[in-house]
């Protein structure tokens, strides 16, 4: 890439929705696919709130694999004009089915049953 401006794009594609789901990511500078990656997991867990969302520095943890490990903060010496992040839902998500009770109305009680073998009052056991 030469000197510049350039617009640089990677856009992700989840392979479903929740923590751990792998997926596609595409590189694109000044509106042309560079490189295109699947990525077989993504992130199973959340991050915490201390950890920062850095530009153009890491001050915080190195987000790399231990072979290609660097000390923060790893300034970019370059200069960044504009930066912009485009988060949609996502689209393929399932839809868990969920039980619902609708309002409604008492059940009648049940009638009180006078044990078998015992005699009720003359009245039938009502009064």
């Amino acid at each position: 890439m030469g000197a510049g401006k350039h617009t640089i794009v990677f856009d992700f594609k989840s392979d479903g929705p929740g923590l751990g789901k792998g997926g596609t990511g595409v590189l694109s500078v000044d509106g042309k696919e560079v490189d295109r990656k699947f990525i077989e997991h993504g992130t199973p867990i959340t991050f915490p709130e201390d950890e920062t969302f850095d530009i153009g520095q890491d001050t915080r943890t190195g987000v790399a694999m231990i072979e290609y490990r660097y000390d923060p903060p790893f300034k970019f010496t370059g200069k960044i004009n504009k930066l912009t992040f485009k988060l949609e839902p996502e689209t393929n998500a399932v839809t868990e089915p969920r039980a619902e009770l609708a309002p409604m109305a008492a059940p009648e009680p049940d009638p009180i049953e006078a044990p078998k073998g015992i005699k009720q009052g003359a009245d039938g056991g009502k009064r």
